[in-house]
């Protein structure tokens, strides 16, 4: 008796599904790195966080030098 939830697959099943995983290994290899770099930082939290502009990067600079 096989256990509860387990399926069976036929051979072209399983043949199909290795061709499906190959294409879709090759389409990640495919993308620049750019690209990757892009989703990576699309899929952080965002929210809650202080957007950094120029002014606000050279105080902080100036605060850390003074705490220095």
């Amino acid at each position: 008796m096989l256990p509860e939830g387990y399926i069976i697959i036929s051979k072209k099943e399983r043949e199909a599904n290795k061709k499906d995983a190959a294409k879709q290994a090759e389409a990640a290899a495919a993308k620049t790195m750019e690209e990757q770099i892009e989703e990576e930082r699309a899929a952080l939290r965002s929210d809650g966080l202080t957007p950094v502009t120029k002014e606000s990067f050279f105080a902080w600079k100036e605060r850390k030098a003074a705490w220095k």
